[in-house]
């Protein structure tokens, strides 16, 4: 689904082509529209480490530095069961930061070859959450501060990496950064807040 949105949003084709896509398309959808309502929480309770947080058990996944993290297989950022998402890959560097690698499809564009500022957001977003969750905490974006520096290019690999600032309480502060090849393009500071019954978290 993910190559199909690209091509249809990254190529021209014939009226006639378009055509017969749509006639597809329109058949493959009422098949779909055949099934049950997905329920994410249901998907995310899928997976065990999910349900252990939500079910209130609090601990840091068992990664080494390097370790891929799966944040949400069902999310727009880096899930890898999401038909449109952005394909953002997290990786532990540390029990208090996290990096991670994406190269933006021009499906995604806002201005000619720059990344839309809110989809840049939203890789910064899930960056956090996903060191949230490497942490094994669930917090909520409480607020997010994005600083654009410069273009975010589309097509070429981008560097992110995101830290914990402080904690205290049910407080986290994060901040991160996005690099293109020819540099700092976003810069970012981000408040979590921990879930009501989560155990606080000592000051940092």
């Amino acid at each position: 689904m993910r190559r199909l949105n690209q091509a249809l949003a990254n190529r021209r084709v014939d009226d006639g082509v378009l055509d017969e896509i749509t006639a597809t398309v329109e058949a493959t959808a009422a098949r779909l529209e055949q099934g049950t309502l997905r329920v994410k929480i249901d998907d995310m309770l899928s997976r065990p480490y999910l349900r252990e947080i939500y079910e209130g058990l609090y601990f840091p996944l068992p990664l080494e530095p390097g370790d891929e993290i799966e944040f949400d297989p069902f999310s727009i950022g880096g899930g890898v069961l999401h038909p449109a998402s952005v394909n953002v890959r997290y990786f532990k560097e540390s029990d208090d930061s996290v990096t991670g690698e994406a190269v933006v499809d021009p499906m995604f564009a806002g201005p000619p070859e720059r990344t839309h500022g809110g989809v840049v957001a939203l890789i910064i977003d899930e960056l956090m959450g996903a060191l949230n969750r490497m942490r094994g905490r669930q917090a909520y974006t409480g607020r997010l501060t994005v600083q654009y520096r410069a273009a975010t290019p589309l097509g070429v690999p981008l560097g992110l990496r995101a830290w914990i600032e402080s904690t205290s309480g049910r407080k986290i502060v994060q901040h991160a950064e996005v690099h293109g090849p020819d540099g700092l393009c976003v810069d970012a500071e981000g408040l979590f807040i921990l879930r009501a019954d989560a155990p606080p978290i000592p000051v940092s």
